[in-house]
């Protein structure tokens, strides 16, 4: 399976801002305020980035905090005001796009995309759909990945909707399942709906959403970013990615992916205090009436009836009666994010990192403890970092040992499958082929009832060259869990090449 870029990273630290109201309105005590400041001056003192983050309680900014890295090269802090790219968490602008043009009387939920993109090689799937994830579209990065054709192979090619969409069209893949039929969630869907608010509106989608909705709400510093390699000069505050090489030492940059440029899915920069300022425009709907948010915050449903959990654009945390609780997470190359809107009450928070990921699971359930009154947690120690940073001091032997040692040890460490397939992985990526395929091994013996374990053991036993025990774990992959398409299209071009030799 793909390693997707939730790589560690080491957190060199800057300086830790926050800022507090006391009106007795906020009903946010001192000492939770301290709370916040304790954990991320904590955690900075240990070297752990938190990135940057904002917390609202009734309508009102009670702290924000900055802590981390901007760039690796050179060497610069984050600050209060720095963008970070929002991956996923983009796919809200894209959502409340389709809505303006709804309002607009330009579109309707139920069209036919095929309607509006004569290309568009589907007749059967409709706006709505690619809102709900549930279009049955295949995801475009598999389609690049084995069908774009890189004409100068020393460039580094940064591909957009169109790029993309024209090498889709061109393939014509299948659909995953009929429209409607389940949900799955499709970056494709989010892709396809920005080419069709450009369509539509004839605007670039980047301009669309500086006319219609960032700048009308104050959100100064938020644009859907034309990606460059380096550093940008009409972008000063631009935040890069980076994460930590495997030896345990080195800070690489973790920026770059050739389909970067892509709209609608991802792609928009902004801040903390930006997307406060968002969240707030949406709980007061001064950006669109509520009748349409209404609609937009009411899950969606597939063709037998059942609830997706899902918005235009948001995931729902909430039942009919209760408080209107909307989120969404974003993770794309070293950039985690999160962006949590308790509507009705008016209260949330914002967290923006490019580390990788490293402990932003840790972060957001502190954040989560603090605000409900309880103390915060240090994050555990990673059992794969500790088995990389023993293997490259000794040998991979050395560093299975290791982890027999640690791993009851549940205080101290976190240990997962997902843990043990991400250091695999990573090994195959500096081509330590022997020593993936013993990590490998590894999480088989630990996870035995895990479908994908036995296909990462088939990548690795593919790339040492034994290709008929590769075929076999592709398969079992696929007959234990027939959701995993990804090891079934392996076995098949395996079986393939093997019946032409």
């Amino acid at each position: 399976m793909r390693l997707f870029n939730q790589l560690l990273a080491v957190c060199l630290f800057s300086a830790c801002f926050f800022s507090c109201k006391n009106e007795s309105k906020n009903n946010v005590s001192q000492d939770t305020i301290n709370t916040y400041s304790n954990y991320v001056n904590t955690m900075k003192s240990q070297g752990i980035a938190t990135g940057n983050i904002l917390v609202y309680e009734n309508g009102n900014v009670v702290f924000k905090s900055s802590n981390g890295l901007r760039s690796i090269n050179p060497i610069d802090s984050l600050d209060i005001d720095s963008q970070f790219r929002l991956a996923s968490v983009s796919k809200q602008f894209t959502g409340m796009a389709i809505m303006k043009l709804k309002e607009a009387g330009k579109l309707e939920y139920d069209q036919k995309v095929n309607t509006i993109l004569t290309d568009f090689p589907y007749d059967n799937i409709t706006v709505r759909q690619l809102l709900y994830h549930i279009s049955g579209l295949t995801d475009y990065e598999r389609v690049i990945a084995n069908h774009f054709v890189k004409e100068d192979s020393t460039k580094q090619y940064i591909l957009g909707n169109d790029e993309i969409l024209e090498v889709f069209y061109r393939v014509n893949p299948e659909l995953d399942f009929n429209p409607g039929e389940k949900w799955d969630y499709s970056n494709t869907g989010y892709l396809v709906l920005a080419t069709i608010v450009e369509k539509v509106s004839g605007q670039h989608f980047r301009d669309f959403l500086k006319e219609h909705i960032t700048d009308p709400i104050g959100m100064k510093n938020t644009t859907l970013y034309k990606y460059k390699l380096g550093a940008d000069a009409n972008m000063p505050n631009r935040v890069f990615g980076y994460n930590l090489a495997l030896n345990q030492q080195d800070l690489v940059a973790n920026d770059y992916d050739i389909v970067n440029d892509v709209r609608g899915d991802g792609g928009i920069f902004s801040t903390v205090e930006d997307l406060y300022k968002w969240n707030m425009a949406l709980a007061n709907h001064t950006i669109i009436p509520k009748a349409y948010l209404d609609e937009a915050w009411e899950s969606g449903q597939t063709n037998d009836g059942e609830y997706v959990g899902y918005g235009f654009g948001w995931f729902l945390e909430y039942n009919p009666g209760e408080p209107r609780v909307i989120n969404h997470s974003g993770g794309w190359v070293g950039f985690s994010t999160f962006l949590h809107n308790e509507v009705d009450a008016k209260s949330g928070f914002v967290i923006l990192t490019n580390d990788s990921g490293l402990n932003f699971g840790s972060i957001y359930n502190n954040v989560r403890r603090i605000r409900a009154g309880e103390d915060f947690e240090m994050p555990k120690k990673s059992v794969y970092k500790a088995m990389a940073k023993q293997l490259y001091k000794t040998n991979v032997d050395d560093a299975i040992s290791m982890y027999h040692d640690v791993k009851t040890d549940t205080i101290n460490y976190r240990v997962s499958e997902s843990d043990i397939n991400q250091l695999g992985y990573l090994l195959l990526n500096e081509n330590r082929v022997d020593a993936a395929t013993k990590v490998f091994k590894l999480n088989m013996s630990e996870y035995p009832q895990s479908a994908n374990v036995y296909d990462s053991y088939g990548d690795a036993l593919l790339m040492q060259g034994d290709s008929l025990q590769a075929l076999a774990n592709f398969k079992k992959c696929f007959k234990m869990d027939d959701s995993l398409i990804y090891a079934n299209e392996k076995a098949e071009a395996l079986e393939n090449e093997l019946s032409k030799s």
